[in-house]
Parts: C-alpha cells; sequence; structure tokens
C-alpha cells in the first residue's frame, strides 16, 4: 500500500504538450562597400648602402701622428686615413728620374745636329726638369722620324715607368672614398704592412638601404620611385624614403620577393631594426571583414531568410586580423559572431 501511494506521486517526465522548436540565436552586421586605403606593412633591417673594407697596395711601415683612425670616427670623402713610409720610394723615382735626365741631356747633341725644329722645345723642357715634382708631359714630335729617333733612344719607356711609380708613390697615403665612419680597425702605427693587407671598414652614411621581402602577390600595388614610411618604435621617430629597385629573384619556400629602400636621415644606424608602411592604390567597393568570421579563404556565413547560407566572395588582401574582399551586398547581413555549432541551412534568429 506504501509502495502504491508514493508511486502514484511520481510525476512524469515526458513534457506535456508539442515539443518546441527553438532557434539559435546569431549575430549579424551589414556592410556597405566602400574605398579603402591600401597599406602595405613591411620590416626589415637597415644596411649601409656602401661599404668598403680598405686595404693595401704597397709594403711598408704604418706612420704614426698623421691620422689617428679609431672605430666610429666619421672622416669626409678625401680625407687622410693612413700613410705608409714612403721615403724608399720617393729615392727610387727620384733616381729614376735623375736616369731620364741625363738619357735627355745625352741625346741633345745629336737632336740638334739631325733634328734641330725639335731642339728648342726638349731644350726647355730639360731646363725645367725637376726631380721633386711630377713629371711634365713630353713634347710632342714634328714628325715620325723624329719620333722614332726618340723612341730608339729608350726616352719613352722610361717616361712611362717614372709615370708609373709616380702612381705607385701616391698609394702610401689612403685617403676616405666617401664621407663616412669607420666601423672597424685592423692596423695601428708601427705595424708592417704587406700588398692586400685589410687595413679598416668603413660605411657611407650619406644613405642606407632597406631591405624587406614582399608578398608576390603586392607586385601590383608597388613600383620605383614609390614612397616609403619607414618607422623605429624604439626610437619613436619615422624617415621618408623611396623605392630604389624590386628584386627578380623569388624565394621558393615564401614566395617573397625583396623589395629595396633608399633612406637617408639622422639617427639612422647600419643594422637598425625597422617597419615600414607603403601606402599603394586604394580599393575601390571594397569591405573590410575580421578574420575570425570566414569559414574558408573565401567564403563566410550570410543570413538569408532565416537560413544560413554559405556565402562565396573574393578576397583582395589579406591582413593580420582581417581581409579585404568584394563580393558582398549593402543589405547582406554577415554572420559576424561565435560560429561554433553553425552549419549551412540552418534556421536562425538574429
Amino acid at each position: 500500500m506504501i509502495f502504491q501511494m508514493l508511486s502514484g506521486m511520481k510525476k512524469s517526465t515526458v513534457t506535456e504538450g508539442a515539443p518546441k522548436n527553438e532557434r539559435r540565436k546569431v549575430e549579424v552586421s551589414t556592410f556597405t562597400p566602400q574605398k579603402l586605403d591600401n597599406v602595405i606593412e613591411i620590416d626589415g633591417r637597415l644596411r649601409a648602402h656602401e661599404k668598403v673594407t680598405i686595404s693595401a697596395k704597397v709594403t711598408g711601415v704604418m706612420e704614426e701622428g698623421k691620422s689617428v683612425v679609431k672605430e666610429g670616427k666619421y672622416f669626409r670623402k678625401g680625407q687622410l686615413l693612413f700613410a705608409i713610409d714612403d721615403q724608399e720610394a720617393i729615392y727610387n723615382l727620384k733616381a729614376l728620374k735623375s736616369n731620364l735626365q741625363t738619357s735627355i741631356t745625352q741625346m741633345m747633341p745629336d737632336l740638334k745636329f739631325d733634328y734641330p725644329e725639335a731642339f728648342q722645345k726638349w731644350e726647355a723642357y730639360l731646363m725645367n726638369f725637376d726631380v721633386d715634382h711630377d713629371l711634365a708631359p713630353f713634347p710632342e714630335s714634328q714628325s715620325p722620324q723624329e719620333k722614332y729617333y726618340i723612341s730608339g733612344k729608350g726616352i719613352y719607356n722610361q717616361y712611362y715607368n717614372i709615370k708609373s711609380q709616380e702612381t705607385r708613390v701616391k698609394d702610401y697615403h689612403i685617403y676616405a672614398p666617401f664621407s663616412g665612419v669607420v666601423t672597424e680597425v685592423n692596423v695601428f702605427p708601427g705595424a708592417l704592412i704587406n700588398p692586400g693587407t685589410p687595413l679598416a671598414t668603413m660605411i657611407n652614411t650619406s644613405y642606407y638601404e632597406f631591405k624587406s621581402p614582399v608578398p608576390l602577390e603586392y607586385l601590383q600595388y608597388l613600383k620605383e620611385g614609390q614612397e616609403v614610411t619607414l618607422i623605429s618604435d624604439d626610437l619613436a621617430k619615422n624617415w621618408r624614403g623611396k623605392i630604389s629597385r624590386i628584386g627578380t629573384q623569388i624565394d621558393e619556400n615564401t614566395q617573397n620577393i625583396p623589395l629595396y629602400i633608399r633612406v637617408s636621415g639622422s639617427g639612422l644606424k647600419d643594422g637598425m631594426y625597422l617597419r615600414g608602411e607603403i601606402t599603394g592604390k586604394a580599393f575601390q567597393d571594397a569591405i573590410e571583414l575580421p578574420k575570425r568570421i570566414f569559414l574558408s579563404p573565401q567564403s563566410v556565413y550570410i543570413v538569408k531568410d532565416s537560413t544560413l547560407v554559405e556565402k562565396e566572395i573574393e578576397s583582395i588582401k589579406r591582413r593580420d586580423q582581417s581581409v579585404i574582399v568584394r563580393g558582398l551586398d549593402p543589405d547582406s547581413k554577415v554572420v559576424t559572431g561565435s560560429l561554433a555549432g553553425l552549419y549551412a541551412g540552418q534556421k536562425v534568429n538574429y
């Protein structure tokens, strides 16, 4: 009797009446096609456009006191960097000039007898001959016979040997090839220098080159001479540069192509990390959608007659958090909320 009484008190778990047809509520938004800025973001390292290793061409001992070359020191173009002891080379050069002077002197009597019209020119040349100055050009020959006669005396051979040695003597003094900063010094006063010895490394600080890889799809928006804004977040500064050239070699792994930007200005340093922004041709009749709402790279959900429909669209450009697309009508109700548990054909409310 107790069992029957308790059983009668238990309520049925079956819901009374017809089951309710509840619909999932989704968040939707509409987007109006408009003109959107096309900003291409890049990053990379800054490098000096000109960087050279200065080497010696002669043998000698590095002199002290004529110039002090230290790392980080700035030099103007043509300023003396290194001086190698050239005294022995100067003496040898003077000996060669003295030999030439003797040869011309010995030639003069025969020249006066055979080519009297040339005698006065060579006499004036001999009077102005100075072993302490660079060799002056020879007088021009008035006839082939005169030229053959002088050549037969070995005069021209001595002349060009001396001019070669004059050039060699100048190599004992090494000057800055451009205005810039010395980044490395390898020798010091008193060191014995041999031909090919690296003396220092120098960079041109007049302007720099910024290199950054860009996706192949961005090439249609880039051209040489286009302006670029380069930004240093560490220094809170920015500079204006221009695209100097676009590479032709594609990275097989990333499908990127190198972009080279020329830039100058105070505060720039070799090896500095920068990011950049390039303003390309604007997108017309475009819409920017968040990446999180995409089902695939080319499709999103829209609500049509309270039903979820997968909509194919044209993806123009992908950014870090969004995608610029075309192909959506202004009245299209795009699902912008969570996509978890949704499927095409599902009835929804919004």
